[in-house]
């Protein structure tokens, strides 16, 4: 299972057991609370740590042309090159105006030297430089991009092993010679942390803002991870920390450890729950019944503290049977009914408003499992020919999808906008794709298929509003009107894409000549940038036509890496070889959502699907988009 899947499928089972061992008087936040926040700090992080992998991305390629500005620099013929001499050292290079312009090297007094471009004397443009000065910074490298004299832009800094940070380097942007907005720190300082990264924000020279520390190395922590808050280089604000042993702390941090009144742990059998308190007096492995401490300082794998004051109380005890009083074993006790605690408040709420919708009196839909919601599930398994269990689990889920989905086919889901037709001036102008991205309806396409319309129109979900668009990078967001629960799309929040990675496009090409219910086509990652080196695209291969634009482009376990946007066409370039296409990545998307208010899921990528499996899945969440027009616009 995946960490994100296993924080939803607890989430609502620690809250109850939590709510026994909470000192009412103690905090200000309640657990769920906390988990909460911690969660959202980390769905930031995880997109911070995406821009942030796509900013080294671009530094390298920013890096190989300042490597190469040097060697041109280096390469000069002697009739090329001009000789200016100042108080600090002197150039060799080209000249215009009499000043550095062009290629050149600039050797300081002190042992450093620049080699790159230059503009009206001045460091300007693709350069590297290295410190030779005997001082801090001596052994040190910088090759990227300058504005005035300054290291500025897209960059790669490599730390010299015999300094302070031992080797260390860095692959992101700077202003001013300081890592600043994204990037990745990469630790490589002996054996010890060696192959740690920190990838997210940076202000003034150090991770600040979200961010995520993947650790490695010769140490204890090697495999955990941290995605929150960052200050400092520590960890501090909200933040969840992984442990290489499946245990999950949500917390609010302070210079690397989780406040104590703040933090809920979650051990990774899903079992044993340690929020912020701690057991005393119980001697068996079984039974952890006794007195309570509140543990002052919780660092991942291990804890340690001071006893509670007189102040504090701890209500419940928990012993070999779980909470005394509350459950019976693993499962959770509810007006005499025992159901599993795996089901969690976003199941149950999810289940409930899917059997709402086919006509199942569940009582109010609160994730919350009552006798009502219970005899509900029991009725619909006993009519689709389940085991009945009254329970909610992954055969209800699907099989309430299943009928959902064949209920929308006949004619349920927005059935109301279906019926409506568009209005009879309007003409239909283009189709594209679009895919849900989150439960409330908000849609992705391309703004270049939405671009001038007059009214827009989505499968069964009749007119839509668009209630955003991005021009510069071709992104639009629709809001559909949503009369169920619907299916949304996850974005991958890790591993990093990779040039030669397996892809899958979902979309709606040709509509009126190819299948009215969607084509699926394969291919990969052909670079991991676009037309004319746009750091913003992926290149990729599966063969797209007209009306795929504003298509989700996965990856083998269905998640979002990106959005279908263009192919390469004879007007862009004389020899056009077959398969060319771009999409925007998903950075950017999650960036232009973020902007505009929209929960989005993200989670990483683990297991491989089937293709079949992955476009079944698509199916749910990936719908035709028409642009309707007026004649007279043309």
């Amino acid at each position: 299972m995946s960490k994100r899947a296993f924080i939803g499928a607890v989430h609502g089972a620690i809250f109850v057991i939590l709510a026994a061992f909470w000192p009412a008087h103690a905090a200000s936040e309640t657990a769920e609370s906390i988990m909460a926040q911690a969660q959202d700090a980390a769905q930031r992080a995880l997109l911070a740590e995406e821009q942030a992998w796509t900013a080294a991305e671009r530094s390298q390629s920013t890096s190989y042309r300042a490597r190469e500005a040097a060697q041109r620099a280096r390469d000069l013929v002697k009739s090329e090159v001009r000789s200016i001499a100042y108080d600090i050292g002197r150039y060799l290079g080209q000249v215009r105006n009499g000043e550095p312009n062009g290629v050149g090297v600039f050797y300081y007094n002190s042992g450093s030297r620049y080699e790159g471009e230059f503009v009206n004397g001045l460091f300007e443009g693709h350069g590297v430089l290295h410190f030779l000065d005997n001082d801090t910074w001596h052994g040190d490298r910088y090759e990227g991009e300058f504005r005035a004299d300054a290291a500025d832009g897209y960059g790669v800094y490599q730390f010299h092993p015999d300094n302070g940070d031992e080797g260390d380097r860095y692959e992101g942007e700077l202003n001013d010679w300081a890592f600043e907005r994204y990037g990745v720190y990469f630790y490589l300082e002996g054996d010890y942390w060696y192959g740690t990264t920190a990838a997210g924000e940076f202000a003034d020279g150090y991770n600040e803002g979200f961010g995520v520390f993947e650790y490695a190395g010769d140490n204890a922590m090697a495999g955990d991870r941290y995605e929150g808050e960052i200050r400092d280089d520590l960890h501090n604000g909200f933040g969840t920390y992984l442990e290489n042993n499946g245990t999950i702390t949500f917390a609010f941090w302070r210079d690397d450890e989780p406040v104590a009144l703040r933090s809920v742990v979650i051990a990774a059998d899903g079992e044993t729950v340690v929020p912020d308190t701690k057991t005393s007096g119980g001697s068996s492995s079984s039974s952890a019944s006794g007195s309570a401490e509140v543990i002052e300082d919780v660092t991942p794998g291990k804890t340690e503290g001071d006893k509670a004051g007189d102040d504090e109380t701890v209500v419940g005890s928990i012993d070999g049977d779980g909470l005394a009083g509350d459950s019976d074993g693993d499962d959770t006790i509810y007006g005499g009914t025992v159901f599993p605690e795996a089901e969690s408040s976003e199941q149950i709420l999810l289940a409930q408003g899917m059997l709402q919708n086919l006509g199942y009196d569940v009582g109010y839909a609160d994730g919350v499992m009552g006798p009502q919601t219970h005899d509900a599930i029991v009725d619909f398994q006993d009519e689709v020919g389940l085991p009945i269990t009254g329970t909610v689990d992954e055969t209800l889920i699907y099989a309430l999808r299943t009928a959902v989905s064949l209920t929308r086919r006949i004619g349920g889901l927005g059935s109301d906008q279906q019926s409506t037709s568009p209005n009879p001036g309007l003409e239909l102008w283009a189709t594209g794709t679009g895919f849900v991205v989150s439960s409330t309806g908000d849609m992705v396409t391309n703004h270049h298929v939405i671009e001038g319309c007059r009214e827009v129109r989505v499968g069964d979900f009749g007119e839509a509003e668009v209630i955003a668009f991005d021009e510069d990078n071709d992104l639009a967001l629709l809001d559909l009107t949503v009369n169920q629960p619907i299916e949304v799309v996850s974005f991958r929040s890790q591993p990093k894409v990779a040039r030669g990675e397996s892809i899958v496009v979902i979309g709606f090409p040709l509509h009126g000549t190819l299948s009215s219910f969607g084509n699926v086509t394969d291919g990969m990652i052909s670079a991991l940038s676009g037309f004319n080196d746009d750091f913003r695209e992926y290149q990729f291969s599966a063969p797209i036509q007209p009306g795929n634009s504003g298509g989700p482009l996965l990856d083998r376990s269905g998640n979002v890496i990106g959005v279908v946007s263009s192919e390469l066409v004879a007007d862009a370039a004389e020899d056009v070889p077959q398969n060319v296409n771009f999409a925007i990545k998903a950075a950017i998307v999650e960036a232009f959502l973020g902007a505009y208010g929209v929960d989005f899921t993200v989670t990483p990528s683990e297991d491989s699907l089937e293709v079949e499996q992955i476009a079944a899945d698509a199916e749910r969440h990936t719908f035709l988009v028409e642009c309707w027009g007026d004649p007279g616009d043309y």
